[in-house]
């Protein structure tokens, strides 16, 4: 019997491989960076990757996975924030978006306290950033409205 957990798994690995040839497609390198398909065709094959993983070891269990009926709203939370921030992306900014997002889902979805999540969202962004930006030299703004 197939769990949703599979179900999920197989899934998220069949929308990878949909987007892989339009990540083949894209330019891997520019002139003194990286280019627009890198990162999208790493990410795309480590999901691959991961899903095909996670998958086998589950079925090497062999263990059937229930969704409990208290954990469905957070799941939607998760999916409801995940589809603003890539929204906000494009209209607010990539390192505000993502700092707010973590911190949203670590305070609000997690319920962790307010200054754990406040430190794990800072220092990720920063180091988004700082890798990004600084290092690879990937043009992004902190916020499209400064």
């Amino acid at each position: 019997m197939i769990t949703l957990y599979r179900a999920f798994l197989v899934l998220l690995a069949l929308v990878a491989s949909l987007m892989m040839p339009e990540a083949l497609g894209l330019p891997k390198d520019s002139q003194y960076t990286i280019g627009p398909g890198f990162l999208p065709l790493i990410m795309l094959g480590a999901t691959i990757v991961c899903c095909v993983i996670l998958l086998l070891l589950d079925l090497k269990d062999k263990t059937d996975a229930t969704v409990k009926k208290e954990s469905i709203p957070k799941m939607l939370l998760y999916i409801m924030a995940t589809g603003l921030l890539i929204f906000c992306m494009e209209h607010v900014g990539i390192i505000l978006s993502v700092a707010v997002y973590i911190f949203s889902i670590i305070f609000f979805v997690e319920k962790h306290p307010p200054l754990t999540a406040l430190k794990v969202s800072l220092i990720t962004s920063v180091l988004i950033y700082a890798i990004f930006h600084i290092w690879l030299k990937v043009p992004m703004t902190i916020c499209n409205f400064f």
